[in-house]
């Protein structure tokens, strides 16, 4: 039986899911939010995110991930050893793969000790070769279906190597987050394979910010000092850039999320 939250840490679990919500609107940003905002929240040391198609039993074809987001290694080194360690060894091979295999359903979450045993985890060369030098050891896998049909989030977090183990009060806060963010990707949270805000130039996310205010391209290019060609053209390109052929459709894209934060521009 999943562990009983207080009031005071159903909200926290909720605040955070409200964060996101903010952010929704950026597929990177929200993202990051969660990863950092889990981190906070259930004092973990690295936390591991993938957005997987085709997952489980009943999957129409091979599993794949669109986006895999991590956030929390003490030091470069270690995010490196542990993205080859990620990239070399299929997760076919993996003590956690019978379980993820099994997915049918809409929700899953494991301690480490329930995927490998306390003794035989730290008998075993994953630890050893490879956990304990990238800095973690005790984790949760956290796995959930989406809206989005065939599509699933798995999140891991992990506590640094020397910490106490998870217990329950996190495990469920863990499940809580988790069972929100997954029921509102591709409503309020912008999925991965949605075309993202950082690619943009600051001239268009610019454009794109006064478009979401709703100003027409005239107004856009007196703000700006600009031609209306020049503005038309910006326009076109963030057309270009959503897959889309109007601007109905590309605020289409923002209807039911929070307007994102376009200042912090990059070129």
């Amino acid at each position: 039986m999943l562990h009983v939250l207080s009031s005071q840490e159903t909200h926290a679990c909720h605040g955070l899911a409200g964060r996101c919500r903010d952010l929704g609107a950026d597929p990177d940003a929200w993202r990051v939010q969660l990863l950092d905002g889990l981190r906070s929240l259930v004092g973990a040391r690295v936390v591991i995110m993938a957005e997987l198609v085709n997952l489980g039993s009943d999957a129409d074809g091979p599993m794949r991930s669109l986006a895999t987001h991590r956030v929390g290694w003490a030091d470069p080194e270690s995010e490196e050893r542990w993205t080859e360690y990620a990239q070399s060894v299929p997760v076919q091979r993996t003590p956690e793969f019978p379980y993820i295999n099994r997915f049918a359903g809409e929700q899953l979450t494991l301690s480490r000790d329930e995927i490998w045993g306390r003794e035989s985890w730290y008998r075993s060369k994953t630890f050893n070769d490879i956990h304990r030098a990238c800095g973690i050891d005790d984790y949760v896998m956290s796995v959930r279906s989406t809206e989005i049909n065939g599509r699933s989030l798995s999140i891991w977090v992990h506590r640094e190597v020397g910490e106490k183990g998870f217990g329950d009060t996190e495990r469920a806060q863990i499940s809580v987050v988790h069972d929100v963010i997954s029921q509102e990707l591709g409503g309020f949270l912008a999925p991965a394979d949605e075309p993202p805000l950082r690619t943009l130039t600051t001239r268009q996310r610019q454009v794109l910010s006064r478009l979401l205010k709703g100003d027409a391209e005239k107004q856009i290019a007196f703000e700006f000092d600009l031609g209306r060609a020049t503005v038309h053209d910006h326009v076109m390109a963030l057309y270009r850039h959503f897959g889309v052929s109007s601007r109905g459709e590309l605020l289409s894209h923002f209807i039911g999320r929070a307007r994102p934060d376009l200042n912090d521009a990059n070129e």
